[in-house]
This record gives structure tokens, C-alpha cells and sequence, in this order.
């Protein structure tokens, strides 16, 4: 596969999981002394990945922080700027971190304001803020061109019963990114819903049921196809929003740019 340059790389929920696999395949597509920021709230398992990337000449920062926090995007930025050379050409984000909410309740015993409005804080008002405050911090310039990955799911486009946080967070995440692509002429914004996994966000602070919630094994191609969407997109003219789609049943890929 055609490699991604020199690269500065920021990945949310790196430590388990898709979001550490996308980080390891990412690292056989850089050139050396590409950089890669990994962020996630176990600082034990961001540092073991930390040490198998250095192995493939990477400078590897780790930020541990809840996304959710007020200052958690200013903490990414400080590491990646931090960590950047003006010899970076190529930014991308990924905005892999979510949770899954509690899947054991239907729409109507949500009454509590507090615990949707912090569900959605976690969800989707970070993955906002931060992608903001990174564009900020790395405009648009000559050389460096920027890339926007949502990790986005089936969820996003279809009802699950007692699954109504998830399935509105992965919706409002998935329209935020549209949006984001017709007001940056010159970022690529990829959604891309891997379908089921091996391993799912924590619900209420614990590891839930894989059969309990229909969520089975995912393919490490499922990442390899995602990446090779990343690396064809570089080199197209921007169009009007087109889909690419491999496999309806398993996952949806949604190429803005």
C-alpha cells in the first residue's frame, strides 16, 4: 500500500481495541520520524503502545485525559504542536474514543437532563472541540495536507431498541463530519463504520456482553480498507459527496472529498 508521508498522526481511544489496531497499521504506512499522538484515558495500556511504535522509529506521545474534560483539546493540541516539525506532511485526526451509554434502558426512562447532556458531552461535544481546536492549531498551508477520520457505525443511520444515546451520538457525529466537509474545501473527511467488533465501548464503567449486544469478531482488514480509502482520497479533486461501499451488511464507508 502506498505509504502516507511523513506524518502527524493523533488517535483517540488508542489504548484497546480498534483504536490501538488502526494506530499499529497506521505505523507501517508512515515514514520514519512521523509522529503520533495516542489519547486515551488508560495511561498503562497508551504506554505499552508506545513502546511497540517506537520500535518502528515513531516519536510517540501519549495523553492520558478523559475527552469529555474542558481542557482535554488543549492538552492534544499542546502534545501534538509540542511534537511537530515544519518537515510533517500530512495531519490526521481520528476520532475513534466513544462509549456505548446504557444499553439497558428504552427512550422513555431518560428523563434526567444531566445524564444526557454528559453522555453527549463524552460523545460528541468532544470529538467537536477537539477537531476544532486541531484545525485551529494546524491550518490550511502549502505542503501539509489534513485528514479527518470519524469512526463512525451502523448506528448512525439505524434504530436499535434501548440503544437511543449510542444511536444518536454516532448520528449527530456522522452529520458533523458531513458538515465539516463542505465548509473545509481542503480537508478530506472520511466516515467510516467498521461493523461489529471483538471488542465495544464500556457501558457504565464495565465491559459489556459481545452476544448480549449482537457485536462480533472484527477483521483486521476492515482497518486495511479503511486506510487504503485514506490513501486513494489523497490524490482526488474534490467532488460532491459520493459513497463507496464494500459490504452493507458488515460496514459503510462515506468519502467526503
Amino acid at each position: 500500500m502506498e505509504q502516507l508521508g511523513r506524518v502527524l498522526c493523533i488517535i483517540t481511544g488508542a489504548s484497546r481495541g480498534f483504536g490501538r489496531t488502526v494506530a499499529k497499521e497506521m505505523a507501517r504506512l508512515v515514514k520514519p520520524r512521523s509522529v503520533f499522538i495516542v489519547v486515551a484515558r488508560s495511561g498503562d495500556e497508551l504506554r505499552t503502545l508506545k513502546a511497540e511504535l517506537a520500535e518502528s522509529d515513531l516519536e510517540v506521545r501519549c495523553v492520558v485525559v478523559d475527552l469529555s474534560l474542558t481542557e482535554a483539546p488543549e492538552m492534544v493540541v499542546r502534545a501534538a504542536k509540542e511534537a511537530s516539525s515544519p518537515d510533517i506532511e500530512h495531519l490526521i485526526l481520528v476520532n475513534n474514543a466513544a462509549s456505548l451509554g446504557d444499553v439497558s434502558r428504552f427512550t422513555k426512562s431518560f428523563t434526567s437532563m444531566a445524564e444526557v447532556n454528559a453522555y453527549l458531552s463524552s460523545n460528541v461535544s468532544s470529538a467537536l472541540c477537539l477537531t476544532a481546536s486541531v484545525l485551529q492549531a494546524f491550518p490550511e498551508q502549502s505542503g501539509l495536507r489534513r485528514c479527518v477520520i470519524n469512526i463512525s457505525s451502523l448506528c448512525a443511520l439505524k434504530p436499535f431498541c434501548s440503544w437511543v444515546l449510542y444511536c444518536t451520538g454516532k448520528a449527530a457525529r456522522e452529520m458533523m463530519f458531513k458538515v465539516l466537509a463542505e465548509e473545509e474545501p481542503d480537508l478530506r473527511v472520511l466516515n467510516y463504520a467498521p461493523g461489529t467488533r471483538e471488542t465495544v465501548p464500556r457501558s457504565n464503567g464495565t465491559r459489556t456482553s459481545l452476544l448480549k449486544h449482537r457485536q462480533f469478531s472484527m477483521r483486521r482488514s476492515t482497518i486495511r480498507t479503511c486506510l487504503r480509502c485514506l490513501v486513494r482520497s489523497l490524490g482526488k479533486i474534490r467532488t460532491s459527496s459520493r459513497c463507496y461501499r464494500p459490504s452493507l451488511a458488515l460496514y459503510r464507508v462515506a468519502l467526503w472529498g
